[in-house]
């Protein structure tokens, strides 16, 4: 089961306990505990809110067989403390049940999948009215629904143009990177399974691993996430992102990850099997849309031999023979 999967069946369950007839005590201060030990929780809680409010969980326990002649929800009413409580408390734990199907099953049927080949980016408006500009060799993974917003960088590069909802917040994930935003423009390049790097170019956006906030940008600033640790940059410039006229700026980056960002726009596979080559650090600006072009560049400047088959380039240390 994923972390995510977990939250949502602890949120389940808390709110089964407390729509029960009698609540001990103890179940106030201990469920606030568990409010507070992550921002995750309080989401997933407002989510399961939403959904138990919504015509979602009404059409689904109306087709269940949760008891005989139940064609509706439970009746829901809401106390001074904001919590909720049944006037058909003996539907507590199958409507729960029910929460948790909804939760983690809909979702899933519902994700919509957007793509690009390489050299060829797209652009596509969400369902809740946002636009997402993709470069090339890019997947995309999005949710649209009545109480949540997400979407998840499965490679390459995006640039997010958030339309604002005071309710559903919109997140992004790219691998334990996590983005949240309410309305916003920013940018989301995948440079590695352990390496994010976000720049936000209008509004705010909170960047954390796994969920926790560590850093807020804010317009006209960056950072990188590498292997679990958030790193802030300095402030960038431009209104958009160099991708979008093929251009790549570089600050101590790994050469591996320049590599990536040129195979993006690259026809034909390029082979960078040297592990200390993949590492070497590098810093400049690298027109990645021209492939030759970026990779004369590499050679020029970190003793480098590019060579040119048929189908595939290989990048290797200078000197070294060529075993192909």
């Amino acid at each position: 089961m994923t972390r995510d999967a977990q939250i949502v069946e602890e949120a389940a369950a808390w709110i089964d306990r407390l729509n029960r007839p009698v609540v001990d005590a103890a179940v106030g201060p201990a469920f606030d505990a568990w409010m507070a030990a992550a921002p995750r929780h309080r989401e997933v809680i407002a989510e399961l809110q939403a959904l138990w409010q919504s015509e979602a969980l009404v059409e689904a326990l109306g087709q269940s067989r949760l008891a005989p002649g139940v064609a509706t929800a439970p009746s829901v009413i809401t106390d001074r403390s904001g919590r909720l409580r049944r006037a058909a408390p003996r539907f507590a734990a199958a409507a729960c049940a029910m929460l948790v199907a909804v939760m983690l099953i809909v979702p899933a049927l519902l994700t919509s999948t957007y793509r690009t080949n390489a050299g060829r980016g797209r652009s596509v408006v969400l369902g809740d009215g946002s636009r997402v500009d993709m470069s090339g060799d890019t997947e995309l993974r999005v949710q649209i629904l009545p109480w949540k917003r997400s979407a998840e960088l499965v490679r390459g590069e995006a640039f997010f143009d958030v339309r604002h909802e005071r309710v559903r917040i919109f997140r992004v994930a790219s691998g334990t990177t996590s983005v949240r935003v309410l309305g916003t423009a920013f940018n989301v390049d995948r440079q590695s399974p352990t390496r994010t790097a976000v720049v936000v170019y209008r509004g705010a956006v909170e960047v954390g691993v796994a969920g926790e906030t560590e850093l807020v940008l804010n317009t006209g600033y960056g950072a990188r996430v590498v292997d679990g640790h958030v790193i802030a940059q300095r402030r960038i410039a431009g209104g958009v992102p160099d991708w979008k006229s093929g251009w790549f700026e570089a600050s101590d980056v790994p050469l591996g990850v320049l590599i990536d960002k040129v195979q993006r726009y690259s026809a034909r596979p390029i082979l960078l099997h040297d592990r200390a080559l993949q590492a070497l650090p590098i810093s400049g600006r690298f027109h990645v849309s021209d492939t030759e072009r970026a990779l004369q560049a590499v050679q020029a400047a970190y003793h480098v031999d590019i060579a040119y088959g048929p189908k595939t380039i290989a990048i290797r240390p200078a000197g070294e023979a060529d075993d192909r």
